[in-house]
């Protein structure tokens, strides 16, 4: 049991889910006195994308922290204002969850107890790694399996999870976040940046649970267009890897 703690800083961007960002805040509070006893002082931020439901009021009544974007700007634009925020009050590292309930907040402790290895930046909390039961659409599936070949071929290496919006980051990626996210299909290619660049990337399994309000940014017409968009910005990032290799040398570094 560590005796120092660093900060580490829970972002959550939320879009209209005012039905169930309260109860995932409500989940990271009650292992909050677990995550401390792995060496880290949590906080949660709330990135509140221009919803119209009442987000930004859930998020205050639960007692997290809340920014709030006048319009909605999209879900890499929600996950860099948390970043900014982040590196502007000197976190050590910081957590992605999503709002909608289906990561589980006590699997938290998986992505922090990994982390604390000090071998890795940056650790996925995967539904592939392991069977855990987790059902989704045969599109999806296909999504999937697709962007893992495409980092696979791009970078050498095998994620299973390419989507996972469940990671957990160290305070240089934190830095490069704040600078250089991209705002829209930011997934794949944010990792096949990571990878290149030098960051070390791990899997560990995790449980995802089933929305129980609200509706999927992954649906309809998005689905379709959704691989065609994703693949067109990994292109562009890859012309970007180069300029930002030069910016960023790639190196765990815990302070105490």
């Amino acid at each position: 049991m560590s005796t120092t703690h660093r900060k580490l800083i829970v972002i959550i961007p939320a879009f209209n889910e005012a039905a169930n960002v309260a109860r995932v805040i409500k989940g990271i509070e009650d292992v909050s006195a677990a995550i401390s006893s792995f060496g880290w002082l949590v906080d949660v931020l709330v990135v509140n994308d221009g919803s119209v439901d009442g987000t930004a009021e859930a998020v205050k009544a639960a007692g997290a922290r809340v920014i709030t974007h006048p319009v909605n700007l999209g879900y890499g634009a929600s996950l860099q204002t948390g970043f900014r925020y982040a590196k502007e009050k000197n976190y050590h590292a910081a957590i992605t969850l999503d709002a909608d309930g289906q990561h589980r907040p006590q699997d938290i402790l998986r992505l922090v107890e990994t982390f604390n290895g000090g071998k890795y930046d940056v650790i996925l909390g995967s539904r592939f790694v392991v069977s855990t039961g987790y059902k989704t659409s045969l599109s999806r599936k296909i999504g999937i399996s697709l962007f893992s070949l495409v980092f696979w071929l791009l970078s050498g290496k095998k994620i299973k999870d390419v989507l996972t919006g469940f990671q957990m980051v160290s305070r240089q990626v934190i830095n490069l976040f704040a600078d250089e996210y991209p705002n829209d299909y930011p997934d794949t290619q944010v990792l096949l940046l990571l990878s290149r660049v030098g960051f070390k990337i791990k899997e560990v399994p995790v449980q995802v649970e089933q929305r129980l309000n609200g509706k999927s940014m992954h649906s309809s017409v998005k689905s379709l267009i959704y691989p065609v968009r994703n693949l067109l910005a990994i292109s562009i990032v890859l012309l970007k890897i180069a300029q930002i290799r030069r910016q960023f040398t790639p190196a765990r570094i815990d302070v105490e």
